[in-house]
């Protein structure tokens, strides 16, 4: 990974000129959204007016002003949308291959939904599934991949539906260079999904069991739940469970693990997105210097999760 110093002489050399055109759209797109926003604004002082004085001319005026803001809105929505695509082709693209020349990178791809269920991560399986920024490529002898994503359940009361969502953030497959017979999975002893009774059927319906292991901060941290206790406990290493509790230090502890087949998966929630433009706001040396930070917590993954060290052979 370059230094930050190296970073800033690549973002004034060739980043900079190409930001020139894209800040200039980048205003263009903030006007039209505020001048939407101040005709819808506009409106509420004329409906209340109207409500006052019962003037046909008010209304009528005030339906212009949410038909003009609308319109605004909907030209805001369409442009923001390319000014999206063409920043990440054009700026992203860039800051990933400066970063790592090896990697490639899918804007608007995703991890496929398969891949995210067969993880067994998330106990509610997604309504709603979307996603973007895929990047893969190889660490050393480890091939990864990883992308944004936000899955989402429906629920109703009977009333009104809404949409919850059950994980929002970046989601992370690597070749554990390893062939698992079991399943195991680790989370994390706060997670929200598993309360009680989540516990007590996912276990009964998936034959997992509580795996008990010697590490008091781990167990304080994370709850492992494996088909196969001799081999949870042959990948829970006391190294490996030292180095889980670093990474859910650095990320979050809503940092959670599974083993399945010859992969790792990671979920790692994260609120913002991984390399989106700002569009209220400036995209200097800063923002982006935030997406190479990003780019830098997936390899911090697996550097502490120490994957490369390739301590088992596939079978």
């Amino acid at each position: 990974m370059e230094a930050s110093k190296d970073f800033r002489a690549f973002y004034e050399k060739e980043l900079q000129p190409l930001l020139v055109p894209l800040e200039t759209e980048r205003r263009k797109i903030k006007k039209l959204a505020l001048t939407g926003i101040l005709f819808l604004l506009g409106s509420f002082p004329l409906f209340f007016i109207n409500g006052v004085v019962q003037n046909p001319v008010i209304i009528v005026l005030a339906f212009i002003f949410v038909l003009t803001g609308m319109i605004f809105l909907v030209k805001f929505s369409n442009r923001q949308k390319k000014y999206r695509l063409l920043f990440k082709e054009s700026i992203v693209r860039k800051v990933i291959g400066f970063t790592e020349p090896g990697l490639e990178y899918f804007p608007g791809r995703a991890i496929e939904e398969a891949d995210y269920k067969k993880s067994g991560l998330f106990l509610t399986d997604p309504d709603r599934y979307k996603g973007d920024d895929y990047v893969q490529g190889m660490h050393g002898k480890t091939f990864f991949c990883f992308s944004e994503l936000h899955t989402e359940q429906q629920v109703s009361n009977g009333k009104q539906t809404s949409w919850v969502t059950i994980f929002k953030g970046l989601f992370f497959i690597a070749d554990f260079n390893k062939n698992f017979s079991g399943r195991t999975y680790v989370w994390s002893e706060k997670n929200p999904q598993l309360n009680f009774l989540s516990r007590f059927f996912s276990s009964f319906a998936r034959k997992l069991e509580v795996v008990k292991l010697e590490s008091p901060e781990f167990e304080k941290r994370f709850i492992v739940y494996s088909n196969d206790q001799v081999e949870a406990r042959y990948i829970l290493t006391p190294s490996f469970m030292e180095r889980a509790v670093k990474l859910q230090q650095m990320m979050g502890e809503g940092v959670c693990l599974s083993f399945i087949d010859t992969n790792i998966y990671v979920a790692v929630p994260i609120k913002d997105g991984l390399f989106e433009p700002a569009l209220f706001a400036s995209n200097d040396f800063s923002r982006l210097e935030e997406f190479r930070i990003t780019l830098g917590i997936v390899y911090d993954i697996m550097d502490e999760l120490r994957l490369n060290d390739r301590l088992w052979g596939k079978e």
